[in-house]
């Protein structure tokens, strides 16, 4: 009997226990569950981005679009933009984030400022880069080089909005002597820059590279495209191969043409802007000053400095036949009828030539050599009679000998036309291992668009043994 109890007393626990074990929950089954498929994928995203960095797939990378690149490793927020109100690549990044915080924060006062005077050269700026056939967007790197300042000139001795050095400007046609400077002149000098980004995008088929390149020299684009094997900015920009200006360019390029669109979506509300540009032109054969002109059309005489800004002594250089005045609209008349009856100046106007200073000269032994008197070399030149003189300055002298009688060059300047040469021949140049088109036209002192168009040209990779046409100008 009792080994029967104890059976029943067995068995009643194990009843017991099978009815609470629908109740227990499972701990240590979930600890060991697999994780979800959707947890796996998105791992594996995670690995693939981190390997996108890797040595493996830089090839992959370089095949991509500018825009595909800052998918990869930027957030997407160009959605946020529109981007159908600019004809130049709108890329947002961090970067170009960042520089729209500085120009609204921080760096606030010049933007203000520098928008205030764009209104005044934005319009005729844009006109030229129209007539050209480039982006018209591509004025707003003159927001970032000058701040639309005619009269900027930086460390490197660029001058002007556009901040040409003397080289460059005077091979895009800009005439810079001691009487007269076009890299300040906004219309003409935005003609040069139209034509020498243009041949810049002729080069690298990128507009951020032909700006970068505008900013650090195309010799250092093309040598960091060679050694890092891509035509990326963005790629660029993070290796050293460029500077940190460089860097730095496309970024407040294309946050400079957000805000300057976008103003008061950016706080900037209560700019003074500027009138834009008007003025009428005439021909001028006479050395007068501008303050002359001031005085007859009775406007200020910054005024009219600031409509020929190009004039360094504010006069009308002795050396030229005529040259191309800008005046008040509806003033020609008055200054017609001044230069016409008016005194005439006691500056010579023949026998004129030019005098490069060489170390140790003076102007009392250069008026010497001339046989003029030191106060009228230094009235000629717009100097005091004890001004110091430094090498390599160009003076403008008389002599007995032969009157060159310049004419004044047009208002338009534009690169030569291309079909044509001057004496209507042609060599043949033989492209060597290492030649760019950029170096070709150095070599024989013509444009990149002048060879495009001479050889048919659609790119602008050549190979070596390519034999390209090159007009003797």
């Amino acid at each position: 009997m009792k080994l029967s109890h104890l059976l029943v007393f067995i068995a009643m626990l194990w009843l017991s226990s099978c009815a609470t074990i629908p109740t227990v929950t499972p701990v240590a089954p979930v600890a060991t569950a697999k994780p979800p498929e959707v947890a796996i994928t998105k791992s594996q995203t995670a690995k693939r981005l981190e390997r996108s960095s890797s040595h493996s797939e830089v090839r992959d990378i370089e095949n991509l679009s500018i825009g595909d690149v800052i998918l990869i490793t930027e957030p997407d927020t160009h959605k946020q933009y529109d981007d159908s109100r600019y004809d130049f690549p709108i890329t947002m990044n961090s970067r170009v984030e960042g520089w729209i915080d500085y120009f609204t924060g921080r760096g606030r006062q010049h933007m203000e400022r520098y928008l205030g005077r764009s209104s005044r050269y934005i319009p005729r700026m844009k006109e030229v880069f129209k007539n050209a056939g480039m982006p018209e967007d591509l004025v707003y790197l003159a927001l970032i080089e000058s701040g639309f300042n005619l009269r900027a000139r930086s460390r490197a001795k660029a001058v002007g909005p556009w901040q040409f050095i003397k080289g460059t400007g005077s091979r895009y046609g800009l005439e810079i002597n001691s009487w007269i400077d076009e890299r300040r002149d906004p219309i003409r000098s935005t003609q040069a820059a139209a034509n020498y980004l243009k041949d810049l995008y002729l080069m690298f088929e990128s507009w951020y590279l032909a700006a970068a390149a505008y900013n650090a020299g195309e010799y250092k684009i093309l040598r960091a495209i060679e050694s890092l094997k891509t035509n990326n900015f963005w790629a660029i920009s993070q290796t050293s191969a460029i500077r940190r200006e460089t860097k730095d360019y496309i970024p407040k390029l294309i946050s400079a043409a957000i805000i300057a669109k976008n103003p008061k979506k950016y706080g900037f509300e209560d700019v003074a802007y500027l009138d834009p540009l008007e003025f009428d032109t005439l021909q001028v054969d006479s050395p007068v000053h501008l303050r002359d002109i001031a005085k007859v059309v009775d406007a200020p005489e910054d005024d009219i400095f600031d409509l020929n800004p190009e004039l360094i002594h504010h006069r009308i250089p002795p050396h030229f036949k005529t040259y191309e005045l800008r005046v008040p609209t509806g003033s020609t008349a008055l200054v017609k009828r001044y230069i016409a009856s008016g005194p005439k100046s006691s500056l010579p106007v023949k026998n004129i030539t030019s005098y490069t200073v060489r170390r140790g000269d003076t102007l009392d032994r250069i008026a010497r050599k001339y046989r003029v008197s030191t106060a009228q070399l230094a009235d000629i030149n717009g100097l005091t009679e004890k001004a110091r003189l430094r090498p390599g300055q160009d003076l403008v002298v008389t002599e007995s000998s032969r009157i060159p009688n310049r004419p004044r060059a047009t208002s338009s300047v534009s690169a030569p036309t291309p079909e044509v040469t001057a004496s209507g021949e042609f060599i043949t140049h033989t492209v060597k291992r290492g030649d760019s088109l950029w170096s070709i036209s150095e070599k024989y002192n013509v444009t990149v668009q002048q060879i495009f168009q001479w050889n048919a040209l659609h790119k602008s990779r050549i190979h070596p043994g390519k034999k390209l046409k090159i007009g003797k100008l």
